[in-house]
């Protein structure tokens, strides 16, 4: 095994030219197969493994607490080692092929409670007293009370903003428009920032368009006080208006056209935040859970 290791680690320096951590990183993970193969089978001849003992050698590491992305990176090691294999005439088939990689556990997106993103808002001496400070302000409450993303917000012109109907005209990905509806408070309170007709809602100090590293900045300030979440981004307060609405009885087919989604399957994951939130209470206050 040891001869085969080596002149592998030779086939990857010096005809795939991997860096040196590359070269290391795969012969460790070999290292760890060979000694899980001759444990298991009690032999040295690697030539002989299947698929079999390679999904025995996988669920041996998911038991032992491997992500998912270090799994993947030992799979596409013993890829790359049996294809090696297979040009240098030592086996006929890849005990590899047909193994997919597996797949990783979906993370649910974060989200602001309702309680917290009032008490926020409520903040008055959070924000400061002065144009920037209320332009900050209708941001955060902008993105939360419509759930729109980042470019959206920042594309939206003085033009865009309906008082008569009470809505927004967005432009969403891929040039695609819909109409958001907005309280007639949150209107009022849009219009000190009109300007032009022409004109972006939103300006920087210079009267220039925003753009994403500065709405990003301003979001990440304020939502940094809820303490609520680890992502203080533009898409957390997207999460959490469409929680919100989950939470409070909307229909998630109208959830999918305020979003944007083009599918219904991107909206769905709010459904699994919803039953998470559901678990959590239930573990903690039914006395058999």
């Amino acid at each position: 095994m040891e001869d085969l290791l080596k002149a592998f680690a030779d086939y990857l320096k010096y005809e795939r030219r991997y860096s040196f951590n590359t070269v290391k990183s795969y012969i460790s993970d070999l290292s760890d197969f060979f000694s899980y193969y001759r444990e298991a089978v009690l032999s040295d001849d690697i030539l002989q493994a299947d698929g079999k003992i390679i999904r025995q050698w996988l669920m041996f590491l998911k038991t032992t607490d491997h992500i998912s992305v270090t799994l993947n990176r030992k799979l596409s090691t013993l890829r790359c080692f049996f294809k090696y294999l297979m040009l240098n005439g030592k086996i006929k088939l890849s005990p590899v092929a047909g193994l997919r990689n597996i797949r990783k556990p979906r993370r649910l997106p974060e989200f602001i409670p309702d309680e917290k993103m009032e008490d926020l808002l409520d903040n008055t001496p959070l924000f400061l007293q002065d144009k920037e400070g209320y332009r900050n302000k209708i941001i955060i409450e902008l993105f939360y009370d419509t759930g729109i993303r980042e470019m959206e917000l920042i594309n939206i012109k003085c033009c865009d903003i309906d008082g008569k109907n009470l809505q927004i005209i967005i432009r969403g990905k891929g040039n695609k428009m819909r109409l958001i509806p907005i309280t007639k408070t949150l209107y009022r309170k849009l219009l000190p920032l009109r300007t032009s007709m022409n004109n972006y809602l939103f300006l920087t100090s210079k009267g220039k368009q925003m753009y994403p590293r500065l709405v990003y900045r301003i979001v990440h300030k304020y939502l940094e006080t809820t303490d609520s979440v680890t992502q203080n981004s533009p898409h957390t307060l997207r999460h959490s208006f469409a929680t919100s609405l989950l939470n409070n009885g909307a229909d998630i087919n109208a959830i999918k056209e305020l979003l944007g989604h083009s599918n219904l399957m991107a909206t769905q994951i709010y459904t699994h935040m919803t039953y998470e939130e559901l678990n959590k209470i239930y573990k903690q206050a039914h006395p058999r859970a």
